[in-house]
């Protein structure tokens, strides 16, 4: 496999990010990322005032070790990222902390789903050997995701060649045989299952089942030392959560204008109740990193990478 990305690689795009150095007290600059993601329904309906909050969406490309690596820095207070990421960038000494749901596989809703062509000859796992795979971006959630895949299907990561696209590439990419698989998530998921020409191969529920894989992140300094403002910014979120299960036509609308996808092609969305944390599956993703030797660290536990301490409802 052509190497991807590392960790340290990844963040020195960061230097093009050019944000300031502090906040204005009581504002949260939240590195915006565009999937469906409750920070835009609170800013939108107005939770984050209400909240006493004043949250500056950046809008960049960035999330993940990128996202983590600007907020450790002090460029902005606030991201979401995989939780693996979170671990790693907390193991290597980053002061970055999980607080609140965005990305949980629960019931029926994968969030993280693979195809290939109808056509490619592909029909498991194992078949993708000496393949291409686009991921969004390096060590985050779909490239874990299709490593466990991978290893389930007795596959090594040498066995393929990932290439990085953005979500809004993949589709065309894979439609001209440009890649032989894709990972979509939420709004790009359904375009994709309407194409006549993919399969869906696999989803993220049939890897790992059910867990909380992506997590809106604080750094962690700023957080306990401006703890009135982190709560207020996961109470608005949480806000946003519930809104959304009562509001899912209306929270359409919300997420199409920061994205940019159409409303026909964004699905119902769900997330834990209160937005909250769920430890035990925090737990799940550092002992994985740990079995695969990407984390030594004897002394990292949940709670230094992931917490329900600021939401006010948990």
């Amino acid at each position: 496999m052509r190497k991807v990305m590392t960790f340290f690689m990844i963040v020195f795009a960061l230097s093009a990010i050019g944000c300031r150095k502090e906040a204005a007290p009581g504002t949260v600059r939240y590195i915006g990322f565009k999937v469906y993601d409750p920070v835009y329904i609170a800013q939108d309906k107005g939770f984050f005032q209400k909240h006493g909050v004043n949250v500056e969406i950046i809008d960049l490309v960035a999330a993940g070790p990128t996202a983590l690596q600007a907020v450790s820095g002090g460029n902005a207070e606030a991201c979401l990222s995989a939780t693996m990421a979170i671990i790693a960038a907390r193991a290597q000494g980053l002061p970055v902390i999980g607080v609140s749901d965005i990305q949980s596989t629960i019931g029926t809703q994968a969030l993280e789903e693979f195809f290939v062509r109808k056509d490619s000859g592909i029909n498991s796992i194992a078949d993708l050997k000496g393949k291409t795979l686009a991921i969004n971006m390096a060590k985050a959630s779909f490239h874990y995701t299709w490593l466990m895949a991978l290893t389930a299907a007795g596959l090594a990561e040498d066995d393929v060649n990932f290439i990085i696209l953005p979500f809004d590439q993949q589709e065309l990419a894979l439609s001209n045989g440009r890649v032989d698989a894709i990972g979509l998530m939420q709004p790009y998921v359904l375009r994709a299952k309407q194409d006549p020409e993919l399969r869906l191969l696999c989803t993220a529920l049939d890897v790992f089942e059910d867990k909380q894989f992506c997590l809106h992140v604080l750094n962690s300094v700023w957080a306990e030392n401006n703890k009135k403002t982190a709560k207020a910014f996961v109470a608005a979120i949480a806000e946003a959560a519930a809104w959304i299960e009562a509001n899912q036509r209306e929270a359409k609308l919300i997420i199409s204008k920061y994205t940019g996808v159409d409303t026909q092609y964004i699905e119902d969305y769900h997330f834990q109740k209160n937005a909250a944390v769920i430890i035990p599956d925090a737990q799940f993703w550092l002992d994985y990193m740990r079995g695969r030797g990407e984390v030594t660290a004897d002394w990292l536990r949940v709670s230094d990478f992931a917490t329900n301490r600021y939401n006010p409802e948990e």
